[in-house]
């Protein structure tokens, strides 16, 4: 058997030891979206914290850091620090990522999340703007690199049928963390006081790293298997199976001690296609939500209100897709093509708005646009690790995660352009969302399919499907020219077409 025969036959797809491990790793879901999206509450202007001392009397001057250190005039600065913790991000999945492949999922997170706490603290004790934005990129840094070895370790912990629901878990997670945001802001005002809140958050998770299991799937990989077989029992007898056997068949193809980057993936046409119509829809995705949450307060005039809703539709648009992806007229192509789509022309709606203008009308335009590019967010997670082979999945990810910190980077910056050119900058977000989605129509359907677990097997599969598909033209040119229509040759070309569609 390999990890999945054992994760369907004898440990459980998501039993009630992996549930635990999920739920309380969680816990960091919920905790660090407030040191991603805190900027959108400590950055505000004079104008800004007048508007909110109406709406809660706690708020004062200690609640930005433009005020405290004086950066009413140079407001870039604090669109910059914003962007140098999404470059710490960028740099964090890319060098985690490859520390995972080599000592493993669990030391990589221990390692990771015991540097972030004591940086977020310290943050929140910086003297000046200089040192806070420094303590931000080292936060950063940590926080992508952490986050993506536990996505990737929790998706490893489940039969890949559950990864759906896991990856889709994800998008509930963040979208609850800023709307515990919402409440540390409310009730907790001063930044320094809502920093430290922020961060004590991670206590608990950080305490259960050091008892969770190393990542099966991991092990395997490395020719472990005596480590790994191990480990599925131990999942086995906490999921209440009684005398659990594993027995862990080698498959040359999967286990390698070789450590693989991105240069491997270049060296074959169809994974460089794949990755760089991810690469794309991975910054789109990041580019127009990231934009849109930015430039809630461009549509609406309570920005408690505008956070709010702009958070609370991700949570059913999370559900919603997770329960809709497994269907067969939805599937991960068309769901996300659509989404991407569908995105971008809410965008363009916001441009027929005149600059300044706020009304329910344009804040619901709005939530509309950052509901599909949520349920592509939560898409792109699941489709994303179905593309690549195993051997180079935690490579792809982590270098597709990094591309898409470039458009959290530039996303920093939408607030000001909104302001400045509101036309010119839902335009770029509208144009963003399109194209990423008909770029999309250039992959593959993988629902049904097994993942490949090497280039070898990728390869396979392409000359297969390339094969049939070949075979269905030859035949359609062959009945044209002969004007031949009879049953059993459609018939044929039916069970054939069907067939390409599910490679």
């Amino acid at each position: 058997m390999d990890v999945d025969d054992c994760y369907a036959k004898v440990v459980g797809k998501f039993g009630r030891y992996q549930i635990f491990i999920y739920a309380v790793l969680a816990i960091y879901g919920l905790a660090l979206p407030s040191l991603t999206m805190m900027v959108m509450f400590i950055n505000a202007k004079f104008s800004d914290i007048e508007t909110l001392q109406v709406i809660n009397s706690r708020v004062k001057n200690d609640s930005s850091i433009i005020l405290e250190w004086d950066l009413e005039d140079k407001v870039w600065i604090s669109d910059l620090i914003q962007s140098l913790y999404f470059a710490g991000f960028l740099f964090g999945v890319l060098i985690f990522g490859q520390i995972s492949d080599k000592i493993g999922r669990k030391k990589t997170m221990i390692l990771g999340y015991h540097i972030l706490l004591p940086i977020s603290i310290t943050t929140a004790f910086s003297t000046n703007y200089i040192m806070f934005a420094v303590l931000r990129t080292i936060t950063g840094l940590l926080v992508g690199g952490s986050s993506l070895v536990m996505f990737i370790y929790t998706q490893e912990l489940v039969s890949r049928e559950r990864w759906a629901l896991t990856a889709s878990g994800g998008s509930v997670q963040f979208s609850l963390g800023c709307l515990l945001l919402i409440v540390f802001t409310y009730f907790i005002p001063p930044w320094r006081k809502l920093y430290i809140a922020a961060s004590i958050a991670q206590v608990v998770p950080l305490i259960f790293t050091w008892f969770v299991p190393e990542s099966p799937r991991w092990l395997y990989s490395k020719g472990r298997l005596s480590e790994a077989e191990d480990v599925l029992v131990k999942i086995a007898k906490r999921n209440g199976v009684k005398d659990p056997v594993v027995s862990l068949a080698k498959k040359a193809s999967y286990i390698t001690d070789a450590s693989y980057s991105i240069v491997d993936i270049f060296k074959y046409k169809s994974t460089m296609k794949r990755l760089l119509v991810m690469a794309y829809n991975w910054f789109a995705c990041s580019f127009v939500a990231y934009s849109l949450t930015y430039a809630s307060g461009d549509m609406g005039k309570n920005i408690y209100v505008n956070f709010f809703l702009s958070t609370v539709v991700e949570l059913p648009t999370a559900i919603f897709t997770a329960t809709i992806l497994d269907k067969t007229w939805c599937g991960r192509k068309r769901g996300l093509t659509f989404c991407l789509c569908a995105s971008g022309l809410f965008c363009f709606g916001l441009m027929a708005f005149k600059p300044g203008v706020k009304n329910a009308l344009k804040l619901s335009i709005g939530l509309g646009g950052k509901m599909a590019i949520s349920a592509a967010f939560s898409i792109i997670y699941i489709y994303s690790p179905e593309l690549f082979p195993t051997i180079v999945r935690n490579v792809s990810l982590g270098s597709l995660s990094m591309i898409a910190r470039v458009g959290g980077i530039l996303a920093a910056f939408s607030k000001t352009s909104v302001e400045t050119s509101p036309v010119a900058a839902y335009l770029t977000f509208g144009l963003t969302g399109v194209t990423s989605g008909l770029f999309t129509l250039m992959l593959r359907e993988t629902l049904g399919t097994n993942p490949p677990d090497s280039f070898e097997d990728l390869e396979k599969e392409e000359r297969k499907r390339k094969s049939v598909r070949m075979k269905t033209v030859k035949k359609r040119l062959d009945l044209f020219f002969r004007k031949k229509d009879t049953n059993t040759e459609e018939a044929e070309l039916l069970v054939e077409s069907q067939e390409e569609d599910e490679l």
